[in-house]
Order: C-alpha cells, then structure tokens, then sequence
C-alpha cells in the first residue's frame, strides 16, 4: 500500500513543479496556447517531448517496481494458503 501513496506523491508532486513553473511563466506545460502563438511555441516542442519522455519512463519504472512488488506478496500469499 505504502508503494502506491509513494507513486501517488510523485506524481502530484510532478504536477505541483508543472503547475509552479506555469505560474512563474516559466514553462508552457499545461496552458492553451492562441493560434498566434503557435510559431513560437513550435520550437518548445521537442523540449516538452524530451521532458515528456523522462517522465513516463520515470512513471514506467515506478510501476514496473510497484507490480514487481506486488507480484511477490501474491506469491507469498497463495504459497501460505496452499
């Protein structure tokens, strides 16, 4: 259980950074851009893919872990009761 309050605080702590960095008018992540502003902001792209990118492999290791884990308390589970 504590392994997925701990994913769960990655990602709104990832969602926290996201959303700071929004406010300081930093990073473009989460905002609807206006069709003028879509020049500029095509050059951000493969930044915001390459960020994208780290984050779901971060994500797809987490959980990879997380059903690793899981996968060996079941097996120790059934291995008790049978």
């Amino acid at each position: 259980m504590s392994m997925w309050l701990r994913l769960l605080g990655a990602v709104l702590v990832t969602l926290l950074a996201f959303g700071l960095l929004e406010r300081l008018g930093i990073g473009d992540f989460i905002s609807n851009r206006a069709p003028a502003e879509m020049q500029g902001a095509a050059h951000g792209r493969p930044r915001e893919a390459f960020w994208f990118l780290i984050f779901a492999v971060v994500m797809a290791t987490s959980l990879l872990a997380a059903a690793r884990r899981g996968a060996e308390h079941l097996k120790r589970a059934l291995v008790r009761r049978g």
